[in-house]
């Protein structure tokens, strides 16, 4: 059956020296355009499962950053009631709030370090054309 199949296919296909040169052109151009439309449907389904994962993503980052958010103020209130017997209300607010500025300016400035080694010689390259 295959060879049967491989026969009519075989025959079905014009011979090159009897299509003309614009029957070329068009048979060309028809690829072409199939081509473009199966590259485009692809940039389609990639663009919608990017979109899906993206979409996926942020949900569970948000769910995440919530319940982190929710530890670091149970780790603030608990050092604050823990240091309070010790040094008063007052003074371990103040002590807390200060210990985790420090560590947020300290990683924030290795943050900014980290962030300023990212190079893009292109943008160095077209500084005429941002402004």
């Amino acid at each position: 059956m295959n060879e049967e199949r491989q026969q009519v296919d075989i025959e079905d296909v014009p011979d090159v020296d009897e299509v003309s040169p614009t029957e070329q052109v068009t048979l060309v151009l028809d690829d072409v355009r199939a081509l473009v439309r199966a590259e485009m449907a692809y940039f389609r389904s990639r663009i919608d499962y990017s979109r899906h994962v993206i979409k996926w993503s942020f949900r569970f980052g948000a769910i995440s950053a919530f319940a982190f958010s929710g530890a670091a103020i149970a780790l603030v209130m608990g050092l604050i009631m823990t240091l309070s017997p010790h040094i008063g209300p007052g003074w371990a607010t103040l002590v807390v709030t200060l210990g985790f500025v420090i560590v947020g300016s300290v990683f924030g400035v290795q943050a900014r370090k980290w962030v300023r080694k990212v190079y893009f010689p292109e943008i160095d390259e077209n500084e005429d054309d941002i402004a």
